[in-house]
């Protein structure tokens, strides 16, 4: 039942940190190139959307680049000075995203109230038509790429900017309906179409808000020590009660740390075991645990005894078999000697 305690790493899966350092320096890369062309794009093709996304894409530079310090730093083992580690900068990292993405979107919302009221509006160019639809391409093979590296490391900021590049696709695709709105407008002499340019760019911030909000609230969630979803929960309770030595669990608490997660639980077992028997049955449950749910950083299993009605009719039960025995035997000893004393008797 006993396995070495330096054997729980193996059982428990590592973080490859190095995948979400990779794919982040892509993305990094990949930003920078386009936020300059989408800028370009929309200055000299005249698009006010078109500006207003590549101000988004200027704050996934930002973005990108604080996700990529976070992975760094939470890559770091335990120390003196953090005992649990460094996994919470991932929602300090997420935090900072998703205040990011609401800045930009304020700012792309002023400056298309600001234009439409000043009656500054004119028709985008098809540089600007051609810069929407490469960005649309270019931002969603970045979430595909990033979505599935946070799936696999359990990382909230490589997720949530994995969402800041899907965001960034979604303002693209109205960038472009508004630029070719306008565009066609100008064409077939239907003045109102002309608005659709920077109409598109206020929806384009309404997503970009939304998106924020939703990274938000995940991240604060991480930092108030949230429970995982009930799924897990089960998991752990379901592994732990799989031994019959398991009487109850009084507490089973849980919580992430990053994309590791940290398990505080008590199990009840018969109060007469030993402690080294008891010890041995709360390793197993640790093992049992680990095996069912992937990155565990870590599991404390507090071994409480028994109290129960169960636990005191085994108990009740054991001592009168064991006396039963006492009986048996002392019985068989006495018919022996009673034998022993007939032969002598019949001997003599």
């Amino acid at each position: 039942m006993t396995r070495e305690a330096s054997d729980l790493q193996q059982v428990t899966d590592k973080i490859d940190y190095k995948k979400g350092e990779r794919i982040t320096n892509i993305c990094l890369v990949g930003n920078i190139l386009l936020c300059a062309i989408k800028f370009c794009a929309g200055i000299f093709g005249r698009s006010q959307a078109m500006v207003a996304d590549a101000m988004h894409s200027a704050s996934d530079v930002i973005a990108t680049a604080v996700v990529l310090l976070g992975v760094k730093i939470a890559q770091k083992p335990h120390d003196r000075s953090h005992h649990f580690g460094h996994g919470k900068i991932e929602y300090i990292t997420s935090a900072f995203v998703g205040f990011t993405l609401i800045y930009a979107a304020i700012q792309i919302g002023y400056s298309i109230i600001v234009n439409i009221a000043g009656g500054d509006i004119s028709t985008p160019s098809f540089l600007a038509f051609a810069a929407a639809i490469l960005s649309i391409v270019v931002k969603e093979m970045m979430y595909r790429a990033t979505i599935k590296i946070g799936k696999q490391l359990n990382s909230e900021s490589i997720k949530a900017n994995a969402w800041d590049h899907r965001s960034d696709a979604y303002s693209s695709i109205g960038t472009l309906i508004g630029i070719g709105g306008s565009m066609l407008g100008a064409h077939i002499g239907v003045g109102w179409l002309r608005y659709l340019d920077p109409i598109a760019g206020g929806v384009v911030a309404l997503l970009i808000f939304k998106v924020a909000i939703e990274i938000l609230l995940k991240a604060f969630h991480g930092l108030m020590d949230a429970s995982p979803d009930s799924e897990v929960l089960e998991q752990i309770q379901a592994a732990a009660t799989s031994f019959p030595e398991t009487r109850e669990l009084p507490y089973v608490k849980a919580r992430y740390t990053g994309p590791n997660l940290w398990i505080d639980m008590a199990i009840r077992l018969d109060a007469g075991l030993t402690i080294q028997e008891g010890h041995e049955i709360a390793e197993a449950v640790r093992f049992a645990i680990c095996d069912k749910i992937p990155n565990i950083d870590h599991i404390i299993i507090h071994v409480d005894p028994c109290t129960c009605q169960r636990g005191k009719e085994e108990k009740e039960e054991k001592e009168e078999k064991e006396v039963r025995e006492v009986r048996e035997e002392s019985h068989l000893n006495e018919d022996l000697g009673i034998d022993l004393l007939c032969a002598e008797t019949i001997a003599s």
